[in-house]
């Protein structure tokens, strides 16, 4: 067990009646073992996570989890835990039922929500989720009326650039959280690997904008902050993340419906699978599977990931370096940076250290993150 900040992300196969048309959570491939039951989320997931970190949290998705008949059951028995829990929702049940207030209620206050908003342009954030904007902004009003944290969830693709630097800016003039996740062709998506974006894409538009940002610094790659001076911050302010760039098997593990696990929640229904926590004990799977273990090590990395200054804070996208070339060791293609050697620094390292100072300062003082993080 560690004290650094570990996330694990839970799946489940319950189905929202909004259909964006590559929802990643929707497979066409028939499951092979039933889905995990209130029992088994219990047994083999929640009571395993005390063995991997004393400052665990879950990520409850799908699917739509407020659709599970034990949804408020397994928050409560998080919380009991003392872990928090994060729900992620397309918002809907928060806008129609007294979700927000059962789920404060039956975690003790330890919940925070994640709303899914691609564009701030109604028309392209149809494209990308079958809804506009209109639903996402009402559960967010829900959840300050009734006192409960929420962040964005920006999922970029190919059909939501020409909208992503606006949406970030309006993101970051609220002062509210944003987590980006690239599209994969995952689920429903499998057949849309066109919309993955490129190197020239990331390097012209993802990039500023995320980079413009500093509330989009969980898991943001490529990421050039300084590695000295980001161990420096982590020491002087005892931060216990395990870097700012890819997660993948560091600090964070996805768990799917049927219980198959995998270093990354874009990394499901994949090859990349480890196993099964009906198999193996789950805290077992990310202290010793070999996947696990070459993800946390870095010098694994290959090509220019492998030799990048920032291997051990950025680290590159693991997924998306897995779509792309069926390795998931293999490097970013989508980083536009290409060292010679370490000792090569980005030309945006200075920029990005000062934001890095602005992010250290809004997580050290607000909630919840100060509590998550320190």
């Amino acid at each position: 067990m560690n004290d650094n900040f570990f996330l694990c992300y839970v799946e489940t196969t319950r189905q929202c009646n909004l259909h964006c048309q590559y929802c990643m959570s929707r497979t066409a491939v028939q499951p092979t073992r039933p889905e995990l039951s209130t029992y088994e989320v219990k047994r083999l997931v929640l009571d395993e996570l005390a063995k991997v970190s004393s400052r665990m949290a879950v990520a409850f998705s799908g699917g739509e989890h407020l659709l599970r008949p034990d949804a408020y059951e397994l928050l409560a028995y998080t919380a009991n835990l003392g872990m928090w829990s994060f729900v992620n929702t397309n918002g809907k049940l928060l806008v129609e039922t007294d979700a927000v207030r059962r789920a404060m209620d039956s975690s003790q206050g330890k919940v925070i929500f994640v709303l899914p908003i691609n564009s701030v342009n109604e028309v392209s954030n149809r494209a990308t989720r079958d809804d506009g904007t209109g639903t996402v902004l009402r559960a967010s009003d829900v959840c300050r009326a009734e006192g409960a944290d929420y962040f964005f969830l920006v999922t970029v693709s190919r059909m939501n650039l020409n909208t992503l630097a606006r949406t970030i800016s309006f993101l970051k003039m609220n002062r509210v959280p944003m987590l980006r996740a690239p599209f994969v062709p995952r689920g429903a998506g499998a057949k849309c690997a066109d919309l993955m974006t490129g190197q020239e894409e990331m390097r012209d538009t993802v990039h500023p904008a995320l980079s413009a940002n500093p509330l989009s610094y969980i898991s943001f790659t490529p990421f050039f902050a300084s590695p000295e001076a980001m161990r420096d911050t982590w020491d002087r302010f005892a931060v216990r993340i395990e870097g700012l760039g890819c997660h993948a098997g560091r600090s964070f593990a996805a768990v799917g419906a049927e219980g198959h696990v995998v270093p990354c929640v874009q990394l499901l229904d994949s090859a990349v699978t480890t196993a099964n926590v009906r198999d193996t004990p789950l805290a077992e799977i990310i202290r010793d599977h070999p996947v696990f273990k070459a993800l946390r090590r870095r010098e694994t990395l290959q090509g220019k990931c492998g030799r990048c200054r920032y291997r051990d804070t950025c680290g590159g996208c693991r997924a998306i370096a897995y779509y792309r070339s069926g390795d998931v060791l293999a490097e970013d293609p989508t980083c536009f940076f290409d060292p010679v050697s370490p000792a090569e620094r980005s030309e945006l390292e200075e920029m990005q250290t000062a934001q890095l100072g602005k992010f250290v300062d809004y997580v050290k003082y607000n909630s919840p993150w100060n509590k998550l993080f320190w």
